[in-house]
């Protein structure tokens, strides 16, 4: 089995002992990425749309950087800290995948690290083989 660690700089990049992206032929899984500012290192802890945009931000970059889309995406593991925000997380997750034929979802609480208020994971199929457009975030 082809498999590999992807690191994008361009999301949230968990410990050593967690890939941010593994990589499998077709298949990818993103960890699950919170609320991080790639350009300043902060982990910004303002609302929970502001937190929603910016994950969804970063695992498009990260996809970006796969050399795919959002659109690649088949399903969403959501955390949150709490279901009174639900409707405000899903107005801007429904943005960034409309209605039609949105990824697969789930949606729970949970304690978030950091005290913030959303995680999102994500898991990717593709067409092809993925051969990512950023070789050289290949972690070995």
């Amino acid at each position: 089995m082809n498999k590999f660690k992807f690191s994008s700089p361009r999301g949230y990049i968990p410990a050593p002992t967690v890939s941010q992206v593994l990589v499998c032929g077709k298949h990818a899984h993103v960890s699950g990425q919170i609320s991080y500012d790639p350009v300043t290192g902060e982990y910004p802890h303002d609302s929970i749309a502001a937190q929603t945009q910016r994950i969804l931000e970063n695992i498009s970059g990260i996809l970006d950087d796969l050399g795919l889309t959002m659109d690649n995406i088949v399903k969403c593991n959501v955390f949150i800290s709490s279901m009174e925000l639900f409707a405000e997380m899903d107005a801007v997750y429904c943005s960034f995948f409309g209605t039609k034929v949105p990824p697969a979802r789930q949606t729970v609480t949970a304690g978030i690290w950091g005290n913030l208020d959303i995680e999102i994971s994500a898991e990717i199929i593709a067409d092809e083989v993925i051969t990512p457009k950023h070789p050289e975030f290949i972690q070995k």
